[in-house]
């Protein structure tokens, strides 16, 4: 009997992520603009409250757009840019929340996005968990085809 729990358990939290990578890939990539995406897909299942980290290189000279995705009824997402010594580049409470940041490095580095899902309330407070994306994309210089 614990077998099939155990199976089931690991059957939903699989069938969840598809479902988060699903969202990210139909409902977020429109945020990118004519930025040209970079082919992943970081996604994963936030609660109020939780924070999540995601580390990724960036290259000196290239433009970028990063945009975070949320479903409509979660709390706002409180995301920040930093580098490995906690030196911030970019935070966007000081943006009125925000969900895209274009930006560019003077210099090839890694950094850190730190999100988290405000406990604040609002008119749907049954809602506690749910889907957040982070999509990169690149400028290419050239606009997207419609």
């Amino acid at each position: 009997m614990r077998f099939y729990k155990t199976t089931i358990l690991l059957f939903i939290t699989f069938s969840i992520q598809a479902q988060c990578f699903s969202f990210a890939r139909n409902a977020c990539k429109s945020n990118l603009g004519d930025f040209v995406h970079d082919g992943n897909y970081n996604a994963t299942m936030l609660q109020k409250g939780e924070k999540a980290e995601l580390y990724k290189t960036f290259f000196e000279g290239q433009k970028y757009r990063l945009a975070i995705c949320k479903i409509k009824d979660l709390p706002p997402i409180h995301f920040k840019i930093t580098d490995q010594n906690g030196r911030v580049f970019y935070d966007n409470k000081d943006h009125d929340f925000a969900l895209t940041w274009d930006f560019q490095v003077e210099s090839t580095q890694m950094l850190i996005v730190e999100m988290k899902v405000l406990e604040q309330r609002g008119p749907n407070d049954d809602i506690v968990s749910g889907c957040v994306a982070v999509l990169f994309g690149i400028d290419t210089g050239k606009k997207k085809r419609k």
